[in-house]
């Protein structure tokens, strides 16, 4: 965020500043809570930006073809939806340097260059689903069906998902307020991330008709599920902005007055995070570990000592046995009539572990169990999807042999009395090792290209 408020010709010391915003913002700090991989998104989201600014300054002749390609991957591979979003906003960008720039072609050419790259270094991730997207019927997100309650409010208390807080409220509608109406004194860039950040803000809020939009296209109930998402990209774009129209001011009083203001706010804003954190550390140590119970199963019951040493013994998965997660989403989806997912994934996933043994042996799940007698019929607390191959004491079975749950949960007959071994695997026409191994090779490529462009450019400079 610093790099990016400098290359918007923020001051160092406005750069600093918004920077602290960024990085004690509920997004960056509410991963050690929350664990919202959106937060991976957001903080990968500067990047995103500086790759923009550079297809509209200086005829885009700083923009690299691997640095590109490199940012819009590396989001790609850490979450899928705030790639889309940052997809986005790098088009909008393309665009407008389209109209800037006298070189069009070598901008596109340079684009068209990134974005095949990008694909080769993300082919695991799009190969992926696309395989598994098209070869079977997949359960989706669960659907947030009142999306109007998670959008974004100007606010004067904290900043969290559904309030931008008094600090931000105050730092966006100031931008936006002197954008729109000093616009000839203001840099084409700071347009940009001010127009598209206020979009972003706007999408994030409930002047979008949520509810409504909602019910005529419920899809995006679980693609998006929270409007408040879209507020993390406008954050970043609008403090941006802001540290530009700031370092810009002609009246050096009235800037040293706004920077006084920034100092407190960051002030305000680490505060709100201190004490937020304070409160999630409160649960651990008390009687209730457990922060957040939906959507949690426990196997059996557990006290708070036994919780928070489970999580703190050298075993890492120790925590992980005491307490499960029902989450079904992008299971198989076999259902013949309408059924609960989360209450299937419960019974027969998370609780169905008794006289079940499952190892990983070179890639191939190893499920055993005893059969008091032939022809025993045993549920497995497995999933098996359409290019699952599985084998039953060495002998193959086909999808005809095995019954599938609503969720691919396979019901095996046993073959023998005594110990059976059923061995799970997944065939992929699409992903290969041949194919996984250029993919990573592109990756040191790639990353050693830049680090050699690094050390160069350090030399001559």
């Amino acid at each position: 965020m610093y790099f990016l408020s400098r290359a918007m010709t923020a001051t160092k010391k406005i750069s600093l500043l918004t920077a602290i915003l960024f990085m004690g913002s509920f997004w960056i700090t509410g991963w050690e809570a929350n664990q919202n991989f959106m937060s991976w998104g957001i903080m990968l989201m500067p990047l995103v930006v500086l790759s923009g600014l550079k297809m509209i300054n200086n005829n885009a002749e700083d923009l690299k073809i691997i640095p590109l390609a490199l940012t819009v991957a590396l989001v790609i591979q850490v979450h899928v939806l705030s790639a889309v979003m940052s997809i986005a906003v790098l088009v909008v960008f393309f665009v407008v340097g389209m109209f800037q720039t006298s070189g069009k072609l070598k901008l596109l050419v340079k684009c068209l260059l990134a974005a095949v790259l990008a694909l080769l270094l993300t082919f695991n991730v799009w190969g992926s689903m696309l395989e598994v997207f098209t070869s079977n019927a997949l359960y989706s997100p669960f659907a947030e069906h009142d999306m109007s309650s998670w959008a974004m409010n100007i606010s004067t208390g904290d900043y969290d998902y559904v309030h931008l807080g008094l600090v931000m409220s105050v730092i966006f509608i100031a931008q936006i307020i002197f954008v729109f109406s000093k616009k000839e004194k203001i840099s084409l860039a700071n347009k940009v991330v001010t127009i598209i950040g206020g979009i972003f803000l706007i999408l994030s809020s409930n002047l979008i008709p949520w509810a409504r939009l909602s019910d005529s296209f419920p899809q995006i109930q679980s693609f998006l599920q929270f409007p408040y998402r879209f507020n993390g990209f406008a954050m970043v774009l609008l403090l941006a902005g802001f540290g530009a129209t700031i370092s810009n001011l002609s009246v050096k009083s009235l800037r040293k007055n706004v920077e006084i203001g920034l100092m407190i706010g960051c002030g305000f804003i680490l505060f709100q995070a201190y004490t937020s954190l304070q409160i999630r550390n409160e649960f651990w140590h008390s009687d209730q570990p457990i922060v957040k119970k939906s959507g949690i199963y426990f196997l059996k019951h557990y006290s708070s000592n036994q919780i928070t040493n489970g999580f703190t013994t050298p075993n890492l998965g120790s925590g992980l046995k005491i307490i499960e997660k029902s989450a079904p989403d992008y299971l198989p989806d076999y259902r013949t009539r309408p059924s609960n997912s989360y209450a299937a994934y419960e019974r027969e996933i998370i609780a169905n572990y008794k006289n079940v043994k499952k190892t990983v042996k070179n890639g191939t799940l190893v499920v055993k169990w005893n059969a008091k007698t032939k022809g025993e019929l045993k549920r497995l607390p497995i999933v098996v999807y359409e290019n699952s191959v599985l084998s039953l004491n060495k002998h193959a079975l086909s999808k005809d042999q095995v019954k599938l749950s609503s969720i691919g949960s396979p019901t095996v007959k046993a073959d023998k009395k005594g110990e059976n071994t059923l061995t799970l695997n997944y065939h992929s026409d699409m992903i290969t090792k041949l194919r996984l191994v250029v993919v990573a090779l592109a990756w040191v490529i790639s990353v050693l290209s830049i680090i050699i462009f690094y050390v160069k450019s350090r030399r001559n400079n």
